[in-house]
């Protein structure tokens, strides 16, 4: 039959907190470094930069005005019918 492996055991919660610490500490002071020296690590690899493009976008919208006749405001309860709107001026600009 097959042999039972021996359990593992997991790390504590302390040594796993204080090996967290002390890689951000040295990793704190090696950017420290590096940027007192005037290396910063975020454009070493960087090359000359393109002009950037704008482009305008430009969108063409017609706005129609429905101006009824004076005296005409009346207000139907039923569905609204091509007719009802005959009576008033219609004023279509475009922007």
């Amino acid at each position: 039959m097959t042999e039972p492996r021996p359990a593992t055991r997991k790390p504590g919660a302390a040594p796993v907190f204080w090996a967290s610490v002390l890689l951000f500490a040295a990793l704190f002071a090696l950017l420290t470094w590096r940027f007192s020296i005037g290396k910063d690590p975020s454009l070493s690899g960087a090359t000359a930069s393109r002009p950037v493009q704008v482009r305008k976008v430009i969108k063409r919208r017609v706005v129609t005005t429905i101006v009824p006749t004076p005296g005409a405001n009346t207000v139907t309860s039923g569905p609204a019918t091509s007719s009802s709107y005959s009576s008033g001026a219609i004023t279509t600009g475009a922007s």
